[in-house]
């Protein structure tokens, strides 16, 4: 299937491992010419070799985007190489996990700075080139704790913040749509990353646990029966950033597994 999307410039944040990478990836054989942002640079090499290995064009530039500034260098910088960025990946490690007798001031300002203020700076660094081109795509990667609240891990901080983004983005999409911008939001189930090991096994060592028996208790909850692969997210997010995907927008679009329970 042709996405239409070749030429394009992509920026992904997070982009060197994980989900972030996959999509990085992807959009990389889809043809569009990709800016891998992430915290490591030697990651970032990795992906972006990875990327030009298989025949597509990309280039690393190191960032934390969850900071400001980082975030409009990096796509100052991303857009004198490559030209206005047609397409934005917004993906960024989650909040500080915590119960609500944990919760400070701190960890609050924290969880919204990552979720809603950091995902505020990306889009207007790259919204005006977007209008001006009358073509755009906006995706979050986000959490289903946006559509059914952790219980069971202590995500406090999270499951606030989650829900935010997704709002933002909701609002953002009503606001653009005419412009030829679409805004959606991926809610991402139990994946392989490294990323989810190691919190599942922190966690099944703070509960007494084998880290094996508590993943596999994790997998019977899934009804397909077993986690994601980045892959398999990395092309719902390919899909939306096509130019078939011009009718989807202000989107919630959950990739679990089945896991979620609720109709809405």
């Amino acid at each position: 299937m042709d996405l239409g999307i070749a030429g394009k410039v992509a920026l992904v944040s997070g982009g060197s491992k994980g989900m972030g990478r996959a999509t990085a990836e992807d959009l990389g054989r889809e043809g569009c010419r990709v800016i891998v942002t992430a915290r490591g640079k030697e990651a970032i090499d990795d992906t972006v070799k990875a990327i030009t290995a298989a025949g597509g064009t990309a280039i690393g530039i190191p960032g934390d985007f969850t900071q400001k500034a980082d975030i409009e260098r990096v796509c100052a910088e991303g857009k004198a190489a490559f030209g206005p960025i047609d397409i934005a990946i917004f993906n960024v490690y989650g909040p500080t996990a915590g119960r609500y007798e944990d919760l400070t001031d701190a960890a609050l300002d924290e969880a919204y700075n990552h979720m809603v203020k950091a995902l505020h700076w990306m889009t207007s660094a790259v919204l005006p080139d977007m209008k001006a081109a009358g073509w755009g795509r906006l995706v979050t990667i986000n959490s289903i704790s946006s559509k059914e609240v952790h219980r069971t891990l202590p995500l406090f901080t999270a499951n606030l913040s989650r829900v935010a983004a997704v709002s933002f983005n909701k609002t953002l999409s009503a606001e653009v749509g005419r412009h030829g911008i679409t805004v959606n939001t991926v809610g991402p189930g139990g994946f392989l990353t490294d990323r989810y090991t190691t919190y599942m096994r922190k966690q099944a060592e703070e509960r007494g646990e084998e880290y094996d028996e508590f993943v596999a208790m994790r997998r019977e909850d899934v009804p397909v029966g077993r986690l994601g692969y980045p892959e398999e997210i990395a092309a719902v997010i390919a899909f939306l950033c096509s130019a078939r995907a011009s009718y989807v927008t202000g989107q919630f679009i959950v990739v679990d597994g089945g896991v979620v329970r609720t109709l809405w």
